[in-house]
């Protein structure tokens, strides 16, 4: 039984990563060579607009559209694999979407004291983390003075084997949450 599991499980894999993508095709060459680079350079003359973390709450009540926010550090291979989704998904989506990214550190995983402060601050359990915010207007929920609850948080990080498939992933999440 636990083999025709495995089977199944390779199966649905194999047509995950062979069905046709929603968006644009990208090459896969180019997103490995775009995950060696920092951060700020991957998302260089993309619709990701570099915010100061001071300035976070008034780019968050001052938006007009939802909102994406990426928080990363520059160099740290986590944070550049999924800058590389942003990037992509950033370009396609910049009709629809807001896009700002707050750089953490500079190199690595943050440490825990910084760590700690961005998970009271804004609810962000780890770096890189991804807060999608869709409350605008009078729909934006206040819980304290300088607070909006994000309405959806991802923590995830793609490896380059299945980075077609978190792509689609990420589209039909967005699709959805734009719908409404």
């Amino acid at each position: 039984m636990t083999r025709w599991l495995h089977l199944l499980a390779v199966a649905i894999l194999v047509l995950l990563l062979s069905s046709p993508s929603s968006g644009q095709s990208v090459d896969m060459a180019v997103v490995r060579d775009l995950a060696e680079r920092p951060v700020d350079e991957i998302l260089d003359g993309t619709p990701v607009q570099l915010i100061e973390i001071e300035r976070y709450w008034e780019a968050v009540r001052g938006r007009n559209r939802p909102l994406v926010v990426f928080f990363y550090s520059n160099k740290h291979g986590p944070s550049q694999r999924v800058a590389t989704l942003i990037r992509f998904v950033s370009i396609d989506y910049a009709d629809r979407l807001d896009f700002r990214r707050v750089k953490v550190v500079e190199e690595g995983r943050p440490p825990r004291a910084l760590a700690r402060d961005l998970e009271a601050r804004f609810s962000l359990d780890d770096t890189p983390g991804i807060l999608y915010y869709d409350n605008v207007g009078d729909k934006m929920v206040l819980e304290e003075e300088d607070y909006v609850e994000a309405d959806f948080k991802e923590f995830r990080t793609p490896q380059m084997f299945l980075w077609q498939t978190y792509n689609r992933a990420v589209r039909n999440a967005l699709d959805a949450l734009l719908a409404d």
